[in-house]
């Protein structure tokens, strides 16, 4: 049977009226068979909301479910990036490890598109494990969190892994740890990176952002120009560099 036809009779009454709330419009779009767990809501400063579409086929919210969906709210744009399935594929294969059910995570304030973007990857995992989200204000109990969460992405990993091998040290596995901790004042905790597998490339494009990542020969930064020499020859290379020193930490251990 084509579900996708069967949407279209899913709400048939033209004089119903469908409030904004975050909620009416998640039960509007199961109405119509879209499964939510992966699409991302997202509410702006303005008021604005949109929805990203995280997995398509998972998802199943077709272009003609869309079609129906903004026949009732023609204001929500949908988002249809595959460079943004892209980063949430990628997301979810860490997520997946290190999440649990009914999870509280410390966030960091939304304050910009890079900030804004982790949130919006994360946001349908509320509805996937019932994770709840409590976004950094300065002060926190530790106490009430299950794990924090990290903005690190694989080009910064890479190039610490890179800078403590040039520097003549051994890699410090316990950096990005202690780092994120850091960051939120905290002395100890459980820390996952959504990102440390999603190339900075890939989200700097999606959000807009122009940065040249050809060699600079004349940067202090050893490690940032040798990933650039390294990009030109293996793009897969910073892949390769983070498996290759996550094999290593695990038999480090």
């Amino acid at each position: 049977m084509d579900m996708d036809f069967l949407a279209g009779f899913a709400s048939n009454n033209p004089e119903e009226e469908f409030a904004y709330s975050k909620g009416d419009i998640l039960k509007v779009l199961k109405r119509i068979g879209v499964d939510t767990r992966f699409v991302s809501y997202f509410e702006d400063e303005e008021g604005s909301i949109k929805l990203y579409i995280e997995n398509l086929r998972f998802s199943k919210f077709s272009r003609n479910r869309t079609a129906v969906f903004n026949r009732h709210y023609p204001d929500i744009k949908v988002v249809r990036s595959t460079l943004f399935q892209k980063i949430c594929a990628r997301s979810s294969k860490t997520l997946a490890e290190c999440l649990h059910p009914r999870d509280r995570l410390l966030i960091p304030p939304i304050e910009d598109d890079y900030s804004r973007l982790l949130y919006i990857v994360l946001e349908p995992y509320s509805r996937k494990y019932g994770i709840e989200f409590v976004e950094y204000g300065g002060k926190a109990d530790y106490g009430d969190i299950d794990s924090i969460v990290s903005t690190l992405n694989l080009n910064q990993e890479v190039n610490h892994i890179l800078n403590d091998i040039f520097n003549g040290r051994g890699i410090d596995w316990q950096r990005k740890f202690n780092s994120a901790l850091e960051e939120y004042g905290l002395n100890e905790g459980n820390v996952v990176f959504p990102f440390i597998n999603v190339p900075e490339e890939w989200i700097n494009d999606f959000l807009g952002i122009e940065k040249e990542y050809a060699v600079d020969y004349d940067n202090d930064d050893i490690a940032e120009s040798f990933m650039g020499f390294l990009g030109d020859i293996n793009s897969q290379f910073k892949e390769n560099v983070l498996a290759t020193s996550s094999f290593l930490e695990e038999k480090h251990q």
